[in-house]
């Protein structure tokens, strides 16, 4: 790991200001421009399993970590084979805990393909440091095979499983996405999340960095071609020497940073990226500025339709006046249809109700599918991947024509999804949960809501792990005829058929008494799962989201009193017809993507947002219209859940190979590799250096 030091003899001078006291050094929030690549991108997943009270009492933090492990991870692209340990092959991840600075361990860590997880927090640093960060160790046994996969990732540059980062908390910190506010005497912390997650991603850390060091400087060829020469490093080896410029902008590996300014990554930065082995495209040298030139309109990008089954999770749309349901993924920021259309009730032309999840373990999305008021309520299950049928159609209260909600998700934790369905107006708030098997349901859990067998507005549910236990908690809203409420159960109760309270009952709109839709799934890659609440008819889609990290920290605080992640309106607030939720990945980033659907019966439209433009830009989503036309039966109903693995990472369509330690006869190697240890001389990193070697004695 590597410290960045606060530059305190540049204060005086830190900062312009021209006559209209604007600030004209600030620059904009931005990276290196890079192109298209035909290697994945990584997606680094911010974890903040170890924080404590850093980001969770910073949102503004949390927000900036997120998009700075977004921007750097679009800058890099890899092949990196996942890590999924099974039978003889196990191992340890080992790094450095950010909230107390001691080694942590995580045995059988799952990391997905593409993917590196980042664990980070603050506490207080001593003297100058801002933060320190760098790749994690680990210990593994197991097959040659494995561990080989463990040291390169099948990569043949600087591979990584993860690492983490601290932050110092008792510095007085900048958190904004931009440097407006930014003033004098404060540190910017995009800029410091920014270097910091450059030295995790192998810069003055890796091997391959050492490597290139000649004579007190670094010789990479292309650094060396941006720069025009050997680049000079710091004493400490793992810096660019402090002053370092390209083209008289500060570089992001310099090893102090200035109090009021933001320093960006720099085609400099990126070109050591690229000698270390990741994937960029190519960098020129820096040339003078040209003057400004129009910028051309994007060409609008072609769509392909895409197959069920595909990486990305399809998004199911219901209430076509024919009684279909259209299928619909996500490409360059725009709802595409599939091409695919699914009739469960033929010749039924009322409301239809869906969700999906894998209920046979194939890795394709199953569909389960109900009716709304008027016909005896059943469910019936389709198969995703053959358009067959898995479960027929099945009366849950036998007798009850109020139409049914459904939801799916793994709330056993056993890599299937189950079965949540609750009961609409006419009937109380019963909610049953099934397991599927065998071409039938089998009851797993049988309870009331709200502890209010009378109520009788009905009741909807939604699925997903909140609390990153492994298990997918059931949530339950109200129907209408009171003020909406909202109640989330523990899985890991649920599938003994015990109804436990995860987090205290909530009203998510104060005095609103209609009903409410709620959607559960992990947007922003930490494995909590995020809640979020709409109105239903009688308000406008007034999307509120909450955290699951924020809720697990707080368990026994009501959630409309924690911190929103977002709050926005999901389709134009003139219309009071309300909104429909649903979370998938449908863009198979790794993260859900929420929708929101109309309930107007006359203006069937429909919206989908990644977690940056919920949080950001929530204003410039494109409205579509997903069905045949905005005439609708009853509004558009958007059913889906995400399925998690007990690693509580987004499971995916691909079925790992044999491992070759599944093979008879197959010897069996243990290997221990330690996180990467800090160099530098300072006190702080000299303590921690002794820590490192205390644990290794």
């Amino acid at each position: 790991m590597w410290t960045w030091f606060l530059s305190f003899a540049k204060r005086s001078d830190s900062l312009r200001r021209d006559a209209n006291r604007r600030d004209v050094n600030r620059a904009a929030l931005k990276l290196e421009a890079l192109e298209s690549r035909e290697v994945p991108a990584i997606l680094i997943q911010v974890d903040y399993t170890y924080d404590t009270g850093f980001f969770r009492n910073n949102p503004e933090a949390r927000a900036t970590m997120e998009r700075v492990a977004a921007e750097l991870g679009n800058s890099i692209s890899a092949n990196l084979s996942a890590i999924i340990p099974s039978g003889g092959n196990t191992w340890t991840a080992t790094f450095f805990n950010p909230g107390t600075g001691s080694q942590a361990a995580l045995p059988n860590l799952a990391v997905g393909a593409n993917t590196i997880r980042l664990f980070v927090g603050g506490r207080p640093l001593g003297g100058s440091e801002a933060g320190f960060g760098g790749p994690g160790g680990y210990s593994a046994s197991g097959s040659q095979a494995w561990l080989n996969t463990l040291r390169t990732r099948g990569w043949s540059g600087f591979s990584l499983w993860g690492g983490s980062i601290t932050f110092a908390s008792n510095s007085n910190w900048h958190f904004g996405q931009t440097t407006a506010g930014l003033d004098r005497d404060e540190l910017d912390f995009y800029s410091v999340a920014t270097h910091e997650l450059g030295h995790v991603l192998g810069l003055g850390t890796a091997s391959q960095w050492d490597n290139l060091r000649r004579n007190g400087s670094f010789v990479g060829p292309n650094a060396s071609a941006v720069y025009g020469g050997a680049v000079p490093l710091a004493p400490d080896g793992a810096h660019w020497a402090d002053g370092v410029t390209l083209a008289g902008q500060s570089v992001s590996l310099d090893p102090s940073i200035t109090f009021g300014t933001r320093v960006n990554f720099t085609a400099l930065d990126v070109a050591a990226l690229r000698d270390l082995g990741w994937a960029t495209a190519p960098i020129s040298p820096p040339t003078p500025a040209p003057a400004p030139t129009p910028v051309p309109q994007p060409t609008p990008p072609t769509f392909n339709r895409v197959p069920l089954g595909s990486p990305q999770q399809p998004v199911a749309f219901a209430s076509n006046p024919d009684g279909s349901v259209t299928l619909f993924i996500t490409s360059g920021g725009a709802l595409v249809n599939t091409g695919t259309r699914l009739t469960p009730f033929p010749g039924y032309r009322g409301a239809i109700r869906v969700a999906s999840g894998d209920f046979n373990a194939d890795g394709v999305s199953d569909y389960v599918f109900t009716t709304g008021a008027g016909p005896q309520a059943v469910v019936k299950i389709m198969d995703g991947r053959t358009g067959g049928t898995l479960v027929d159609q099945t009366a849950i209260y036998p007798g009850f024509r109020g139409g049914l909600f459904v939801a799916a998700a793994d709330i056993d934790r056993d890599g299937i999804s189950d079965l949540v369905v609750s009961a609409d107006a006419g009937a109380g708030p019963h909610i049953q949960t099934f397991r599927v098997s065998g071409g039938g349901l089998s009851l797993m859990s049988s309870f009331f809501a709200f502890d209010n067998p009378a109520y009788r507005g009905g009741a909807r549910v939604a699925a997903g792990d909140l609390n990153r236990d492994g298990f997918a908690d059931v949530v339950v809203t109200t129907g209408g005829l009171a003020e909406g409420r909202v109640a989330m159960y523990s899985g890991a109760d649920l599938r003994a058929g015990i109804p436990t309270r995860l987090f205290p009952d909530f009203h998510a709109f104060a005095g609103f008494g209609g009903g409410l839709y709620a959607s559960v799934g992990d947007m922003n890659g930490d494995g909590f799962g995020e809640l979020a609440v709409t109105p239903d008819r009688g308000g406008p889609a007034h999307v509120k989201v909450w955290s699951g990290l924020t809720l697990t920290a707080n368990p026994g605080t009501p959630t409309n009193l924690l911190p929103l992640t977002a709050s926005f309106y999901g389709l134009p607030p003139t219309d009071v017809s309300g909104g429909r939720l649903a979370m998938r990945d449908m863009d198979g980033d790794g993260r859900s993507d929420l929708v929101v659907a109309s309930g107007n019966r006359q203006n069937g439209i429909a919206r989908g947002f990644n977690f940056e433009q919920m949080v950001f830009a929530s204003g410039g989503v494109p409205i579509y219209t997903p069905l045949d036309s905005r005439t609708t039966f009853d509004g558009i109903y958007v059913g889906l859940s995400l399925s998690l693995t007990e690693s509580g990472e987004a499971s995916t369509t691909e079925t790992p190979a044999l491992l070759d330690s599944e093979l008879p006869g197959d010897a069996t190697y243990t290997v221990t590799a330690d996180p990467v240890t800090h160099k530098c001389t300072c006190a702080g990193c000299l303590a921690l250096a002794q820590l490192v070697k205390s644990t290794e004695e």
